[in-house]
């Protein structure tokens, strides 16, 4: 996809949804998508402004 093809422009959110059957899939508009229990975990774990590194 076009709009996702230089995400340095562009912020990249950690995030829940309400679609868990569709982590490890192609369905987001390039986000990282988290079991929501797994997110609220990491929320309380990492404190806000933690640099993020997202490899390949």
């Amino acid at each position: 996809d076009e709009h996702n093809a230089n995400t340095r422009g562009r912020f990249i959110y950690i995030h829940g949804t309400k679609h868990e059957d569709k982590i490890g899939t192609l369905a987001s508009r390039g986000c990282v998508r988290m079991r929501n229990a797994d997110v609220i975990d990491l929320f309380d774990r990492v404190e806000e402004g933690t640099p993020v590194v997202i490899e390949e």
